[in-house]
């Protein structure tokens, strides 16, 4: 009975905390225009000014051929305090681990596609971003520059087009509450 009504006291504590502070999620859909070639997901926690994102991508392997998955984390720093009702500006950084799938060579002459190695890559990136609000809908986007390392030796599209390219360019769409 003493722990139930601990625990039921401590809870109580916590909501009313998270309350309080106006703590706000959101959900993104990461590049919709680009679903050909990648598709994912950031679910955010966004307190205040600051804000956490898990992100999740999946690259098909379609034009550039880097099929394979990416994770990671990012955290925005919004320069005005945390409203559906205006705009916000923000700076990010960001975490991230990749898995490229093995594609065997295929093809002859004009339509030859190389060989792409299984590899494990990560890196970090930095950047500036624009997130406008509309309610409870958002359109948000995002530049900047990344470093990835690999654990092999990758094409140049994989630099520049796939996904350790250097430049970091995300238009999402969401939903916030």
């Amino acid at each position: 009975m003493k722990t139930n009504f601990t625990f039921m006291l401590f809870s109580i504590f916590i909501f009313s905390n998270v309350y309080a502070q106006k703590n706000t999620f959101a959900i993104h859909v990461s590049n919709p225009l680009g679903m050909y070639q990648k598709t994912g997901l950031k679910l955010e926690y966004k307190q205040k000014q600051l804000g956490l994102l898990l992100t999740g991508l999946y690259y098909y392997g379609v034009l550039p051929k880097y099929p394979g998955a990416q994770i990671g984390v990012e955290g925005r720093y919004y320069n005005q305090p945390d409203s559906i009702k205006i705009h916000q500006n923000f700076i990010y950084s960001k975490l991230y681990y990749g898995h490229q799938q093995h594609v065997n060579q295929s093809g002859d002459g004009f339509f030859n596609r190389a060989e792409v190695p299984a590899s494990n890559y990560y890196g970090a990136g930095i950047g500036i971003g624009r997130h406008f609000n509309f309610g409870q809908f958002f359109l948000d986007f995002n530049t900047g520059f990344k470093y990835t390392l690999t654990d092999v030796n990758q094409a140049t599209a994989f630099f520049i087009t796939g996904p350790g390219s250097y430049l970091d360019l995300h238009l999402n769409l969401g939903f916030q509450y």
